[in-house]
């Protein structure tokens, strides 16, 4: 059977597991064994697919960092340093509209599938004090979410891009970074855009020792992201030393050794989620089985004779996959190994075309109906999905266009 009708025949069964809300791992273990039935590949074949897909270095590292994930976010929980991080922001801002941006955006760093709906409630008092509509709270609720998994190097689908495209985190972190920013001002200034209402002024003055305690409650994710970006110190020992920190965190006055002990006992094992080792090896053996089928080089070799500038295929093909699979961490899966022998080589240039497709992939899961975030977001505000994209189109247009020309100018110069 032709390359072509294997690939996007994997890429339907994916879809269709996907809009049936099965498991994402066995989902795309699905999809590499649709790849390797329709591309004709013997059961020695898929043998050597499964030993090389799942038992390597990238893969291993994968899984300890994906555990190691959920108990930081666990622990952040169990020991109310999240609670903390807002408390201390509302007691440092004035500002209704600020604290409706920030509150999704720090429940958001804890990478919680659906987590758009802890953060939906508290969006919606702040949003109701400025008088926004239902439409405008949930659009905030949603962008301000996920405006930061453009840079954020804790986000599980940004760990697997780094690891399957060779680019460290550090990299991905200061690519995007432009991205984020730009989408936090304009996604401020448009969404809030006619809006004003009352300032929140309850021991809101700036304060040093506010500042300080802000500072200690987020201690934990400063350091993993410092170690990561400015060291490059291998993540799982960064997510450890996370850990180790935010476990010490928050400790009584009295009993201190024996408080770590019994959180190191209660708190560490409950956050590790198994069923996320099932998602890397599906994901894994995805990867791989577009490798051994050399499904990749036939579409290589295609494009190259299409002659098509490979930043405008990345643009649109990356935000139409993650839309499409409303799943960052698949979407990753699908479009890194299908680039990689398209993106130019060349240190700083190549690390920069990933990391626009990897923004391009988390743009378009962002507006995604299969996306949970999105549709538990739509649920809970009661809106039209259709107002709800028009009010966010605009942000991911301008962020789109900016991670292009950015883009552009790393491969000039």
């Amino acid at each position: 059977m032709s390359w072509y009708f294997a690939l996007f025949g994997s890429i339907a069964v994916i879809l269709v597991c996907i809009y049936k809300k099965i498991n994402i791992g066995l989902t795309m273990i699905t999809g590499a064994v649709a790849l390797g039935l329709l591309t004709g590949l013997s059961p020695r074949g898929f043998l050597e697919v499964t030993i090389s897909g799942l038992w390597n270095s990238i893969t291993i590292m994968l899984i300890i960092s994906i555990l190691l994930l959920g108990v930081l976010g666990h622990i952040l929980k169990a020991t109310g340093a999240l609670g903390e991080i807002i408390l201390n922001l509302n007691a440092l801002v004035t500002d209704i509209r600020v604290i409706a941006a920030a509150m999704p955006m720090l429940i958001g760093m804890l990478p919680v599938p659906g987590g758009a709906i802890l953060s939906a409630p508290l969006c919606a008092e702040a949003g109701t004090r400025i008088k926004a509509s239902p439409v405008h709270q949930a659009a905030i609720n949603n962008w301000f979410r996920h405006v930061l998994y453009f840079m954020f190097p804790l986000f599980p689908s940004m760990i697997i891009a780094s690891e399957l495209s060779g680019v460290n985190l550090g990299r991905f972190f200061l690519h995007n970074l432009p991205l984020t920013i730009i989408g936090t001002v304009f996604g401020f200034f448009i969404l809030f855009k006619g809006y004003t209402g009352p300032k929140h002024t309850e021991n809101s003055a700036f304060s040093l020792h506010k500042t300080v305690l802000l500072i200690k409650s987020i201690l934990p994710l400063l350091l993993i992201l410092i170690l990561v970006v400015f060291f490059d110190i291998y993540f799982p020992l960064a997510l450890t030393a996370g850990i180790t920190l935010a476990l010490v965190n928050y400790l009584p006055s009295a009993g201190r050794i024996k408080e770590i002990l019994n959180r190191a006992r209660t708190m560490i094992l409950p956050g590790i989620k198994i069923k996320v080792v099932l998602i890397i090896a599906g994901i894994m053996l995805y990867k791989e089985m577009l490798t051994h089928t050399a499904v990749i080089s036939d579409l290589t070799n295609l494009v190259l004779e299409m002659g098509l500038p490979v930043i405008f295929l990345i643009a649109v093909i990356s935000f139409l996959v993650g839309m499409l699979t409303g799943d960052n961490s698949a979407s990753v899966a699908i479009l890194f190994p299908l680039f990689m022998p398209l993106i130019p080589a060349g240190g700083v240039v190549t690390s920069a075309y990933f990391a626009y497709l990897y923004a391009g992939s988390t743009a378009g899961h962002i507006i995604s109906p299969a996306h949970p975030c999105f549709s538990l977001t739509k649920e809970y505000y009661a809106v039209e999905i259709k107002d709800y994209i028009i009010k966010t189109l605009p942000m991911l247009a301008i962020v789109m266009t900016a991670g292009f020309l950015i883009t552009l100018l790393f491969g000039y110069y």
